[in-house]
């Protein structure tokens, strides 16, 4: 996740009545996600919020969720911090402060599903924790994978299809496919991550929550 910025500015929309998708926002997260991601991701989240692709994600994650519904993840970084750098909470917090990031980055202003929106704008960097994959170019492809295998969403479609411009750098070519190949297959063998409560389990040994969520093969 990139530290917070002020979102775009309004305009009139052109989406299609068929999808849904907003095809503005779709090129304009395109031009915008290389120079600065953090808009291009608010671009996208624009561009799927009104499509059938999103209802559908939202109904799956909703229906795997159901036992938190309403349910909010409060964060208190300073707090969090206190706890044990190998507990969930104290690594989450020492990833979020050390990146400067701000948890609240990507959370929309709709009041619908509001609870659902909120998890899962706070899940993408806990979802750091769980998978181990850093704040690198090459980390966030390895969380976008096992996110898309778990949400099936957009917006990692997105962040994914700058894969092949990415393996043009000889450098990252190596790194990126095995991140890529391990992100998938920790969507594939985990539990579903948005049912999994990180507010309950702050103060647990990380070891524990990747057992937890079907990922401790991978550690």
């Amino acid at each position: 996740m990139i530290s917070r910025i002020q979102p775009f500015s309004k305009r009139q929309r052109s989406w299609s009545p068929l999808t849904g998708i907003d095809w503005s926002e779709l090129g304009a997260a395109y031009r915008a996600f290389l120079s600065n991601p953090a808009a291009g991701i608010l671009h996208i989240l624009a561009a799927g919020r009104r499509s059938q692709w999103q209802r559908w994600v939202d109904n799956r994650l909703e229906r795997q969720a159901a036992h938190l519904a309403h349910r909010t993840i409060a964060v208190d970084l300073d707090a969090l911090v206190q706890l044990p750098p190998d507990t969930l909470g104290g690594a989450y917090a020492r990833h979020m402060l050390r990146c400067g990031f701000d948890p609240a980055t990507f959370m929309t202003d709709e009041a619908n599903r509001e609870w659902l929106r909120q998890r899962t704008a706070i899940s993408h960097d806990i979802y750091h924790i769980y998978t181990g994959f850093d704040a690198s170019p090459i980390g966030e492809f390895g969380v976008a994978a096992y996110t898309l295998v778990q949400y099936r969403d957009l917006l990692n479609v997105f962040v994914l299809s700058f894969v092949p411009l990415s393996l043009t750098n000889p450098l990252w070519t190596v790194p990126l496919l095995r991140a890529l190949g391990r992100g998938f297959r920790m969507g594939m063998k985990g539990r579903a991550a948005i049912a999994y409560p990180p507010e309950l389990n702050w103060d647990k040994p990380l070891a524990i929550v990747r057992q937890e969520l079907g990922l401790g093969e991978f550690f």
